[in-house]
């Protein structure tokens, strides 16, 4: 798939180059935390999050995230607040921006195909959702089943949202040398799924699943991919164009 994918393609750039050529003009980046991109033809930058820079450091903090990570530090201000079980650009106005870029967030959400659908719905016609999702089999989701495409498919068909406490315990029960998860107790698989926490991989991803989602979005939202690269193992990348 992947080659066939790049011959189609003509995929030959590094990732972090197509980013800095993609990603340009008015732009929102998700999930910044105190990692921005380089985005060196924005014209602007606005940072969306699922809380403010406090209430994210502070939910980090309290599930032992800082502990695994070690960033405490230089996190961005949030422009864009949004709840953890709705669109995450609800706020804005459809057709009112150029980029839409997203690294290591899509996995936090409990219906990933309808935050795809909302990133295009706030682009301009040509505009570009750069997108940046971990590949399970290369991180400390390895052990862990692949979330099945159908699933994700019938959440957004649906119109679901947020997870079961089920989906909550496999996290914490099957995730492997995470220091978050290592020493977890029952009680706080509870309190995670009480406070609908979305700091967790709750969904996991490979080629499979992920260009299987493509494939729904695209089709549906009429956009065109144009990038896709998992080359770099522990990354998949993908961009589509409205």
């Amino acid at each position: 798939m992947k080659k066939c994918l790049r011959g189609l393609l003509g995929i030959r750039v590094q990732p972090n180059k197509t980013i800095a050529k993609l990603c340009r003009g008015e732009c929102i980046e998700i999930g910044a935390l105190s990692a921005p991109a380089v985005l060196p033809k924005a014209t602007s930058i606005r940072y969306a999050d699922v809380g403010t820079k406090e209430q994210t450091k502070n939910a980090l903090e309290k599930i032992g995230y800082f502990g695994y990570h070690k960033r405490k530090e230089g996190f961005v201000d949030v422009d864009i607040v949004f709840g953890a079980n709705e669109p995450p650009l609800a706020s804005l106005a459809s057709a009112s921006v150029d980029t839409v870029f997203s690294s290591h967030s899509l996995e936090h959400s409990s219906n990933p195909i309808a935050a795809l659908m909302d990133y295009l719905r706030v682009l301009r016609p040509g505009g570009i959702v750069y997108t940046i999702i971990p590949n399970k089999k290369y991180t400390y989701d390895r052990k862990r089943a692949l979330t099945p495409s159908e699933v994700l498919i019938d959440k957004y068909v649906n119109d679901r949202w947020a997870y079961t406490l089920d989906e909550y315990r496999d996290v914490y029960l099957n995730t492997e040398n995470h220091e978050v998860y290592d020493n977890h107790t029952e009680a706080d698989i509870l309190q995670a799924f009480e406070d609908a926490d979305g700091h967790h991989h709750i969904y996991v991803y490979d080629e499979t699943n992920v260009m299987a989602m493509i494939a729904f979005v695209v089709e549906r939202s009429g956009g065109e991919l144009i990038y896709f690269d998992s080359s770099n193992n522990s990354e998949l990348h993908f961009a589509i164009r409205k």
